[in-house]
């Protein structure tokens, strides 16, 4: 893929950014300057995401294989433990597991493949996963599968070598909550989705209800429609392809983005032009062009879509971030030459004067965001509510499942009945989680974007310049920039709290505690033999208080990730006009201070001020030629 055109205008925005933090230092915008130092930061890391979705079987694994050219993960046509993967460049091969709680543990490749290897398509193949530890190839490895957040693969792989992340998600039919909250966080922060379907069986029910209600549901508009196994439907692939799009014509049109591969045919094509020895059957299945196995056109879609329309984007983020600070410093030019017309009586006496209003714009926002605090918190119950009735159906749909259980439930093992209850309960735990991202966003938008208003009110009653709180902006966008520096989620979540409406983002709100619902069916397999042998009414007495017990907390818990947010999103917003604020106090300070110290003649001041206008007028001419 090529991404030249971007880079180029990556490292020129990169140097206007340098530019304008020099200016903005010298002119002591101290806040602005920690900003925008901030924003350089994170596009220097900028990154593509790929996430590879679709249902077991449809050959996920070999494609993401197909598109790094390598034989990176393991695929089997069995529904696997599958942790999430994640595939980015490195000079050097490594596999990582990074845990929920920010730990990173190195492994090598073969333990990592048998860790993905591990079946839990039937009751009777679940081992428990703790032993997986003696089948690893160092004993003394031990692994914390439940706290796995996904396992990082670094590779020296050209496809990766522009900052493209490939995400390998387990199956969209998979069992497990917790890696299906995963997932959609993953989905969530996509450049691009790509759903991976078989030629063989194109587009189920369930794969079409996953992308309406999963991708398109949440407002994931960049989707790539890979076929697979187009060498099983030789000459049938335009009518494959027709199939497809017209059940899709009441979705969006994927008319453009539709792609029929062979995956294996690819890999295998790529496998022996890097000098791989292949076997004989494999050299028989290996095609004579790598344009045949459809692979190519896929690509240069993809490599168009991300350097053009998402690099593009990308950058008129940060060109915009960049402008903005630009206008910030042009302020406070025009701040110091105002000043500089002024005597050093006239200066004290405008602090005086302002320090009032500034104090008063700083109360005024304190009641705002005040109020916002109650208003968000108000919403709690709905919240609560919203958690209560999933802890109950979730309880239900455990006893249900053991009622109508069709075998001898009493001669199950403890990790079999745990199969049968999780089956039963993970749907409910799914809608929920789609259900309570959807009632925060609806919640938080609606009350942050009134309160980013009255705040912009006041801003310009208090005569102010407008755009020195660009708080509709920053606080009220769903759409913020929110990739940030390193790859860890504990980066992420931090770097999403400078900004309010990165919170909208869904998913950080009730990461921890909706994690947790993953958790509620684990104690089927503490303790040593089977605590369920005598008859099936004590096993379901027992699957109730199991989880009333498991479900005690689970609303209040929710309700606190909940407050917590608020009042993050409250503090961020005060703290934004209180730097604004102080800001503006610091510069005729700072006037004040070099009158007194006569630390430099006007003269010298004002033609050091101009030369600075002028690159400001050079710098925004320039932006505005990104921003086209």
């Amino acid at each position: 893929m090529d991404f030249t055109l971007y880079n180029q205008k990556k490292t020129n925005l990169q140097n206007h950014i340098s530019e304008t933090l020099g200016l903005l230092q010298s002119l002591k915008l101290k806040n602005a300057y920690k900003r925008l130092q901030e924003d350089s930061v994170r596009l220097a890391d900028e990154r593509f995401n790929l996430v590879v979705i679709g249902e077991f079987s449809r050959g996920k694994s070999t494609f993401v294989n197909a598109l790094l050219g390598k034989n990176i993960l393991p695929s089997s046509k069995e529904a696997t433990t599958n942790i999430i993967s994640k595939i980015v460049y490195g000079d050097q091969p490594k596999y990582t597991l990074l845990y929920k709680d920010g730990r990173k543990q190195e492994i090598s490749k073969e333990e990592f493949d048998l860790i993905k290897a591990q079946t839990e398509d039937k009751p009777d193949k679940f081992a428990l996963l703790h032993n997986l530890v003696s089948k690893l190839k160092h004993e003394e490895t031990h692994v914390d599968f439940g706290n796995i957040d996904h396992a990082e693969i670094t590779y020296p792989l050209s496809f990766c070598e522009n900052q493209v992340d490939v995400v390998d998600t387990p199956g969209t039919n998979d069992l497990n909550v917790g890696r299906i909250e995963i997932t959609y966080r993953y989905l969530r922060q996509a450049e691009a989705a790509i759903l991976v379907l078989t030629a063989t069986q194109p587009l189920t029910r369930t794969e079409k209800e996953f992308l309406v209600d999963q991708v398109v549901g949440n407002n994931i508009k960049d989707i790539f429609i890979v076929i697979n196994y187009k060498d099983e439907v030789i000459g049938a692939e335009d009518r494959v392809v027709k199939h497809v799009l017209d059940n899709l014509t009441d979705v969006q049109d994927f008319s453009q983005r539709i792609f029929i591969v062979s995956s294996k045919q690819a890999l295998l094509y790529r496998r022996k032009e890097s000098g791989e020895v292949l076997k004989t059957k494999a050299l028989l299945n290996c095609p004579a062009t790598l344009e045949k196995t459809g692979i190519l056109e896929l690509e240069a879609a993809l490599g168009k879509f991300l350097s053009e329309e998402k690099g593009n984007a990308k950058l008129a983020k940060y060109a915009e971030r960049c402008s903005l600070a630009l206008r910030e410093a042009e302020r406070g030019i025009a701040v110091q030459k105002d000043g500089l017309s002024h005597s050093l009586d006239d200066l004290k006496d405008k602090l005086f004067h302002e320090r009032p209003k500034y104090n008063k714009t700083k109360r005024m926002a304190e009641q705002i965001t005040h109020g916002l605090q109650t208003q968000l918190l108000s919403r709690q119950m709905e919240i609560e509510q919203l958690a209560d009735l999933t802890a109950n159906k979730i309880k239900q749909a455990a006893i249900n499942a053991i009622d109508g259980y069709d075998g001898n439930i009493a001669e199950l093992s403890g990790s079999e009945i745990k199969y049968v209850v999780e089956k039963a309960v993970t749907p409910v735990q799914k809608q929920f989680i789609n259900d309570v991202n959807a009632l925060q966003n609806k919640l938080v938008s609606e009350e942050v974007a009134s309160a980013a208003e009255k705040l912009q009110k006041i801003w310009q009653d208090m005569e102010f310049d407008a755009a020195a709180l660009p708080i509709t902006n920053r606080f009220a966008a769903v759409s913020e920039i929110h990739n940030a520096p390193g790859r860890s989620q504990n980066n992420v979540e931090n770097s999403v709290g400078l900004s309010v409406g990165a919170y909208l983002l869904g998913g950080f709100f009730f990461g921890p505690a909706v994690g947790a619902v993953a958790a509620i069916a684990s104690w089927f397999l503490s303790g040593g033999g089977n605590p369920f042998e005598d008859k099936t009414r004590k096993i379901k007495e027992q699957v109730r208080s199991q989880f009333n017990s498991n479900l005690r907390n689970f609303s209040s818990n929710i309700a606190e990730q909940y407050n917590k947010s608020v009042e993050r999103i409250c503090s961020d917003m005060q703290t934004e006009v209180d730097e604004r604020v102080g800001e503006m106090n610091d510069q005729l300070q700072a006037l004040i201070k070099q009158k007194e110290d006569k630390q430099q003649n006007v003269d010298d001041l004002l033609a050091t001020l101009t030369e600075q206008q002028k690159t400001i007028d050079r710098l925004q001419m320039n932006l505005n030629e990104v921003l086209r």
